[in-house]
């Protein structure tokens, strides 16, 4: 072994002296940066990790020096360098040090010694040029710089810009403005890259500067900006992400990177550039990226490396960051964690990535510091070097793994399909795959294919989108074919292409995103409802890229469904009520058909946005009659809605109170009775107007006393006199539902208060269970269906109305909190019976199992479960094989006996 090129005082521990001596050993560089090592540096340096210094650009580090000769200043740098390298290597490859902080470090560490350099060049060019009155000049750090990410062997990626005119003055002699920067530009680079004695400072790449090697080496602000606006490329979008004013002036650099602003961030959803971007790396992976993991593998370019973690970000926030300013953000991972707190990259990816980028550096740095070369491709004998260096055992291995994982992540966020050679769907091929359909359905695939030719042939779309369709088709039509539906898929996908027009970036989205991709296929084909949503509405190819999707969306509809009510435009607030309550109806489509979202979850999704519409809507109408904002009108949800089980076609069933003690007092020149009918009407006619005029609901005024022929809202005491002396036992049944969900606070509490004393009356069981099974029993004779090829899964023995029933009954009978059925069931109190304890979990499991086959057949088919097939081969059915728990009718059968049988039995006196 060679001997270490230094001696240790005493004082440092023998654990530390050891890990010194192993590192001399294990890097070359750094015994050779401990050659010229004092006693006083070495016991700076030599720490444990809960001491050890870390560099950057404060004084400390990076002292001043006055000298106005170059070779001073440009070895007074240089020693700068050599200390601080000698810390961070010790602290990524002696103490095995977190890599975040080793990253910011070294790019604070060399903005420092940047800022330090641009003092020293103004200060050597003023003898001759003297300065610039008013002149600003402010360095760019681009690039890992820019998001303080440095590694041990980076360049620094620069750019320069200015501000000013006129000419210089004090010096021996007088030039202009760009000139000045000119040269005051390649003096820094001078000062920072030339290789002297005491070696280089940072290499300084400028070929990411405006025009690259060919154009000036700075441009004046002005015609920077010019030149972004009006001859911008994709790439330089993605690399002026990390943009950040490094030395210089700070202001000059904001306004140069807020004036970018609109050029990085598009407004609009702009997969094009994710495309571009894509296409960028395919041609790098050309070059670099081919090379598996082994002696020569670039772990910076490579499959699965560095820079495809870098552009899975890059991109996410190229296409998000105009709409959202917060993600904005140049280092890396702290752009990762804030896509993932928006919602746009699931916790757990984000957590891997976050992973594999710090691998990565460590494997990258320890490359670096080895020698001390630009490098980012593993040596020879890299399995040893890196356990010794690293500690990371088994190296080949771990690298496999996480090259692996971001490959994958890689290919379904950002990588586009492939091309697929011979004839395309388009131009006539694959015409034997068409074998497998039927006359009529080869007709009309033709129709189809030749419906998608005329829209791509209207002009409408770039050259580029006939080429995304054929690689979408490649892929689409194989599945499509293989499905039941896959004509009618590939009809509403022409159907899309021609709603698409003009928006090409839809089209590169499909093509360069496989998980959007994917979704679509398996949308298109299972579920019409979703596809004609689709077609409308194309910006709905965006739900796959959010990965907190159904929760995260219905907060946010209710959110501005709830900012609607201080709006004075009324055309405006139906339509958006209109627009947002479809909107959560088709987020909860996409989670069912997706598999995401349970009964339970979607129906509360559901009912909150019928609750937030109602309250939008119910304060408009007080608007609109002028009424105060504490005026006691009180909306009692019921059914559904008031359980919060709702489905997607639910009405809304409501009862509404008046809280007033004196019905004829005068509100708003009315009294207070007629004002309650007057915004009762008003309400209903906003919350069933079809969108744009309203929410679109269907209102169910039979639940209020009196049923459908009672008067419209009622007194609160009009309302506990009826419930206490007239109501029979299926009102107070309904009444276990009964939920407040728009009014004032206090009123609200009022009413509340007023439905829980009727439902906690003290009742007979016997008589009440002989009430509920009469009640049961005329149901059957009226809408249980009378065929055998039929079920009805709602109204036949043994369906939801049998549970719903013995839910209603367990809360009149037992009392308790709960008001949903499965919330019942799952909560039935100590005074409920053994029997009951032991077929609940049954009856609350059954009951999900059927709202989950109602869900399904209502977002694929749009069908009811009303009318069953009792057929197996029957369509209905291969749905329920898709996306149910129950998947024959024979099975359905055996589980509704039995669901009657115990309805029988619990309600039996």
């Amino acid at each position: 072994m060679t001997e270490a090129a230094f001696d240790l005082p005493d004082s440092i521990s023998e654990t530390i002296r050891t890990r010194a001596v192993e590192l001399t050993h294990i890097s070359p560089q750094f015994n050779e940066l401990l050659r010229d090592l004092e006693a006083g540096e070495a016991l700076e340096l030599f720490r444990p990790l809960e001491t050890a210094l870390l560099p950057d650009g404060t004084e400390r580090w990076v002292p001043s020096c006055g000298s106005d000769d170059l070779a001073t200043c440009m070895r007074h740098l240089r020693l700068c360098k050599r200390r601080g390298l000698r810390h961070l290597i010790w602290w990524e490859m002696g103490l095995v040090g977190d890599m975040d902080a080793s990253c910011r470090a070294i790019a604070d560490f060399a903005t420092g010694l940047l800022q330090q350099a641009l003092s020293m060049a103004e200060r050597l060019l003023f003898p001759r040029y003297g300065r610039l009155q008013d002149g600003r000049f402010c360095v760019i750090g681009l690039g890992k710089l820019g998001g303080r990410e440095l590694n041990l062997g980076s360049d620094v990626d620069p750019l320069f810009v200015w501000d000013g005119g006129g000419e210089t003055a004090g010096g021996r002699q007088a030039i202009g403005a760009s000139e000045y920067y000119g040269h005051l530009s390649r003096l820094l680079i001078r000062l920072m890259s030339e290789r002297t004695a005491d070696g280089l400072v940072w290499p300084v790449d400028m070929r990411l500067r405006p025009g690259g090697d060919g154009a000036p080496i700075c441009l004046s602000l002005e015609a920077t900006l010019e030149h972004y606006q009006q001859y911008g490329q994709t790439w330089e979008r993605a690399m002026l992400i990390k943009a950040r004013p490094v030395a210089g002036d700070p202001a000059l650099g904001e306004a140069f990177i807020n004036e970018l602003a609109p050029f990085i961030y598009r407004r609009y959803l702009d997969y094009t550039t994710v495309a571009a971007l894509a296409e960028m790396k395919r041609r790098i992976d050309a070059q670099a990226g081919r090379q598996p993991i082994g002696e020569g593998f670039d772990v910076k370019r490579g499959k699965g490396g560095i820079r495809e973690i870098e552009f899975i970000i890059q991109s996410m926030q190229l296409l998000h960051g105009g709409r959202n300013p917060a993600l904005r953000l140049q280092p890396s991972m702290a752009a990762l964690a804030k896509l993932a707190d928006e919602g746009l990259i699931g916790c757990a990816d984000a957590d891997e990535l976050a992973s594999a980028y710090r691998f990565w550096r460590r494997i990258e740095h320890a490359v670096q510091a080895r020698s001390g070369e630009q490098t980012h491709k593993l040596p020879a004998d890299y399995d040893i070097y890196l356990a010794a260096a690293t500690g990371i055992a088994d190296a080949t291995a771990r690298m496999h793994e996480q090259a692996d994982r971001i490959g994958r992540f890689f290919a379904r966020q950002v990588l586009p399909i492939e091309e697929e050679s011979g004839a395309g769907w388009l131009h006539g091929g694959h015409a034997e795959s068409l074998d497998v359909l039927d006359e009529e359905g080869r007709s009309r695939v033709h129709l189809a294919i030749d419906n998608i030719n005329g829209y791509l042939a209207r002009g409408l779309l770039p050259e580029r989108s006939r080429k995304q369709v054929e690689r979408i088709l490649a892929k689409a039509m194989p599945r499509w074919l293989d499905d039941v539906n896959g004509v009618v898929a590939l009809e509403s996908f022409a159907e899309l292409i021609h709603a698409i027009a003009g928006r090409a970036t839809w089209l590169d989205l499909l093509a360069t995103h496989k998980g959007a991709l994917d979704w679509l296929i398996g949308a298109l084909s299972a579920s019409r409802y979703i596809a004609d949503h689709i077609v409308r509405d194309p910006s709905w190819l965006e739900w796959p890229l959010a990965s907190e999707r159904g929760e995260a969306d219905v907060q946010k509809i209710c959110s501005q469904l709830d900012a609607l009510a201080a709006s004075a435009d009324v055309e405006q607030v139906l339509a958006d009520v209109g627009r947002l309550v479809d909107r959560g109806r088709l987020v909860s489509a996409l989670s069912i058909d997706a598999h995401v979202a349970d009964p339970l979850t979607v129906g509360g999704w559901l009912a909150d946005v019928a609750d937030a519409a109602t309250r939008a809507l119910l304060q408009m109408s007080r608007q609109q009659l002028h009424l105060p904002d504490d005026f006691p009108f009180v909306a009692l949800a019921m059914g559904k809605h008031g359980s919060r089980e709702m489905g997607l076609v639910s009405d809304l069933d409501m009862v509404f109170v008046l809280v007033h003690d004196d019905r004829e007092a005068i509100v708003a020149g009315r009294s207070a009775w007629e004002q309650a009918q007057r915004l009762g009407r008003r309400l209903i006619q906003h919350l069933t107007a079809k969108p744009p005029f309203g929410a679109g609901f269907e209102f169910d005024a039979r639940l209020r006393p009196s049923g459908a022929g009672g008067v419209l809202v009622t007194t609160l005491a009009g309302f506990g006199d009826y419930q206490l002396h007239e109501a029979q036992t299926w009102e107070h049944q309904a009444l276990c539902r009964a939920r407040v969900v728009a009014g004032p606070e206090a009123p609200g509490e009022v009413v509340a208060a007023a439905v829980e004393a009727v439902l906690n009356l003290p009742r007979d069981p016997a008589q009440l269970a002989a009430e509920v099974v009469g009640m049961r029993r005329k149901m059957l004779e009226h809408l249980a269906s009378r065929k055998e090829s039929v079920i009805n899964l709602k109204h036949d023995s043994g369906g939801l109305v049998d549970i719903e029933f013995l839910a209603q009954y367990a809360r009149l009978a037992f009392g308790g909190p709960a008001h949903g059925t499965v919330e019942v069931l799952r909560r039935l109190p100590a005074s409920a019976p053994e029997a009951w304890r032991q077929e609940a979990g049954f009856l609350a499991a059954t009951y999900l199992d059927y709202r989950q086959m109602e869900n399904a057949l209502r977002v694929e088919l749009w069908r009811s479960i009303g009318s069953l097939s009792a057929d197996p081969a029957a369509t209905e059915w291969e749905t329920m094989r898709r996306h149910a728990a129950i998947h024959a009718p024979a099975g359905l059968a055996e589980r509704m006996r039995r669901v009657h049988g115990i309805f029988q039995q619990l309600l039996q006196f």
